[in-house]
Order: C-alpha cells, then structure tokens, then sequence
C-alpha cells in the first residue's frame, strides 16, 4: 500500500489544482440543500444562502440517501433506489480520537495499524467493543512536530447514543468515552499512553454527520444480508435524468481507492452521455440493462 507524503488530505489538494488547470471553479462553505428540478430533470442546484447554480449535467458525491432523501426531499423515490434501499442499509457511524503524543511512548518498532479486540469476541461488533488506530507518522514524520506522533483511534458507534444530550452532558460522555478506550490501548499496547497526550480532540456521530453531510454519519452502505459479491451496488447514473451519483454508495463501494475508482467511471460516463467521449448507443443500452439484470440478482 502506498501513503501520500504530507498525509491523506494532499489527495484532494491534487485533484482540486487538476479541475481549477482545466478551468473549473470550486467554491467552498456552499452547502447545497437543493437539487433543482424541471420536468423531472436535474438542471441545478440550490445553497442554504439563497443562490441557484445551474448546469446541463448534476453530480451528487452525497450518499444515495441524502441525495433522494434530503437533497431532492418530497420527489418520488426512483425505482433504482428503491431497490438499493432494499439490499443496502446504513453502517454504524464512529468515535474517533485524534491525539498528539510524545514520541517516546511508542516502542521503536511499533507498526503503523493497529486492530484491539480483548479476550470476548463477542464484542466484535458492538459499539466500543473493537478498536482501530492508526499512527501515520509511523511512516511519514513530516506530519507532526519532531519528537512526537499522531495516533488516529476510532471504534464503531451509533448516532442514537447522542442524540439529545444537553451540550455539557455530551461533552462529558464524548471525555469519558474517550478516556475508557485510551485506557484500553495504553493497557493492551502502549504503557503511559495517557500521561504522554499533547494533544486530543473527539468526534462522534453527530460530527460525522455534521461535517460530512452523512445522514446518521453513516460509514456507507452495508449489505442486509451476505451479499452475493459487488452486483447489487449501483453505478453513477440514477432513475433521473441529468443526475449522477459518485462516491462509497456507489460500484465499487467504500474506501479511498473505491471511492476514486466510482469517480473515474462517473467522469466517463457523463462525458459520453454529453458527447465528449464516444460510445455506441446500441452496446451502451444493452450493457446497462445487463448490469440493471445483473442487480436485481443481489
């Protein structure tokens, strides 16, 4: 597997210089709220401050369910997400803890993942029961100051357990839930975990969901049942015409490389649907009622 030098986040910052070198605008803090329909088409979309932008082709990278639901809120459900509504249902958020350490906490040799689960398997799956970390600077120390390390924690959680909380009793849960699983790691992994901390902030679903636009702060889509491969998840077009979708609620599904992946397919797709690209329309037809087939065996 390979890193990008300066962390995760130079992936975005390269893709954004790439689409503002071929003339594109990013705008920021824009929070779309609308998806602007006309005759059944997509043509544009509507921010929470009022202004309207409108195009030949939409793109949502929101889930499939805050695309349908939130996004094009009151319009009749396409029969597509119907059927992925059926098959798919949202994972569980996360808790995740960032932390500053001193460096000298972690033995020499210590690897960059980390996987805690105690002596109940039965824990696997609930909430707080496992545990995921990370240490990029494991592998890239440019990312924190010298002399110390990055550690990413984060355990599986659901939205449910805090919602309405008064703002200090949520505060008070997100320390005291924090506290238990740094306990964790720093009797299972690193002794003096704790008192080497510099540095420590915790989100929880809500943030998930507030930052990240994610209905529930949702991981992605989880399959019902024992899924039969990748064949129920949907591609970028969707039940409306001028609408795409792109991202983990698409074919391939969740993770870095995925995600890119369904982006590819998008640019693609919407370049041949507006003639930037060839195609044949007598295969094209064919090969996405195949695929169309294809789901409905999931």
């Amino acid at each position: 597997i390979n890193y990008p030098v300066g962390g995760v986040g130079g992936i975005a910052e390269s893709l954004a210089e790439g689409l503002i070198d071929q003339g594109s605008e990013i705008l920021y803090k824009a929070n779309v709220t609308n998806i602007i329909l006309d005759q059944g088409k997509a043509v544009g979309v509507r921010l929470s401050d009022g202004r309207e932008f409108f195009a030949q082709t939409i793109i949502s990278n929101a889930t499939r369910w805050d695309t349908f639901g939130k996004l094009l809120k009151g319009e009749n459900l396409p029969k597509e997400e119907e059927n992925f509504q059926k098959i798919y249902v949202k994972a569980p958020s996360f808790l995740s803890i960032h932390m500053g350490v001193k460096a000298d906490v972690l033995p020499p040799d210590t690897d960059c993942h980390h996987f805690v689960l105690e002596d109940d398997w039965t824990r696997l799956e609930e909430s707080y029961g496992s545990i995921f970390l990370s240490i990029p600077t494991v592998l890239d120390s440019s990312l924190a100051p010298k002399g110390h390390h990055i550690l990413h924690i984060f355990t599986t959680s659901s939205i449910e357990d805090w919602e309405g909380l008064p703002p200090k009793d949520y505060e008070a849960k997100k320390e005291l839930i924090a506290k238990e699983i740094i306990g964790r790691l720093e009797k299972k992994l690193f002794p003096g975990l704790k008192s080497s901390i510099v540095f420590k902030e915790v989100g929880t679903p809500k943030t998930h969901r507030r930052f990240l636009a994610r209905d529930i702060g949702t991981y992605g889509p989880m399959p019902r049942q024992i899924p039969k491969g990748l064949l129920g998840m949907p591609f970028n077009t969707t039940g409306i015409s001028g609408l795409y979708c792109v991202g983990d609620s698409c074919f391939p599904g969740q993770g870095v490389i995925a995600v890119a992946f369904s982006g590819v397919m998008c640019a693609h797709r919407v370049a041949a649907d507006i003639g930037l690209e060839k195609k044949s329309p007598i295969l094209d037809t064919a090969l996405l009622r195949l695929l169309a087939w294809l789901r409905t065996l999931a």
